[in-house]
């Protein structure tokens, strides 16, 4: 009866429309639930598939986060955030619209607003490590919507291919592969990333 009663919890509060913070908040603290997000006010990413993280993902991820760490840490321009923080990228906390969780995220400074829930505003870097089960059509969808809320770069890290691709508002793009360096130029001063080092074995 127990298993029941948070069967039939979890599937009202999946139907429970606007959806607010409160509500998605609830959601998330379900076991099994944690990595949905939401566009055009509903729930996404119930193929469990598309979010399988592995091995390779965390370690790569691990060396991004690490490196961007070190960096603001060092020079105090902002706040690296992990693939568990939640960015309203549209609404409010009464009626959420859009809500992303980039793998690794970058705030400057001035836009830090410290809370204990969610992040209401896009992250100026949003980094996503992308799966080989990702659907092609599902990360252009949230390259765009990132770009669209004011996301100043978009890196989609490409594992297999040791491939890092960067994204701009203005619909350019370029492509780093191992034996380049990213430089952060105005976005993240003095900050450099080697793919060999990225992408070591």
């Amino acid at each position: 009866m127990a298993i029941v009663a948070e069967v039939g919890k979890i599937v009202s509060l999946l139907m429970k429309r606007p959806i607010t913070e409160d509500v998605a908040l609830e959601v998330e603290a379900t076991e099994g639930f944690e990595h949905l997000e939401i566009e055009d006010g509903t729930w996404v990413g119930f193929d469990e598939e598309e979010h399988m993280g592995g091995e390779e993902h965390g370690w790569t991820e691990t060396l991004i986060l690490n490196a961007l760490s070190n960096w603001v840490l060092a020079t105090r321009t902002g706040r690296i955030y992990p693939g568990d923080t939640n960015f309203v990228l549209e609404g409010t906390s009464q009626e959420i619209i859009v809500k992303r969780r980039p793998d690794i995220a970058f705030v400057r400074s001035e836009k830090v607003n410290p809370s204990k829930g969610y992040v209401y505003g896009a992250p100026d870097l949003a980094i996503e490590i992308i799966s080989p089960t990702e659907r092609p059509a599902a990360i252009r969808k949230k390259l765009r919507e990132y770009l669209d809320h004011g996301v100043e770069q978009v890196w989609q890290v490409y594992i297999d291919s040791q491939e890092i691709i960067i994204h701009y508002p203005e619909g350019t793009s370029k492509t780093y592969g191992v034996g380049q360096v990213i430089s952060g130029l105005d976005l993240l001063p003095g900050f450099t990333l080697e793919l060999a080092w990225v992408f070591q074995s």
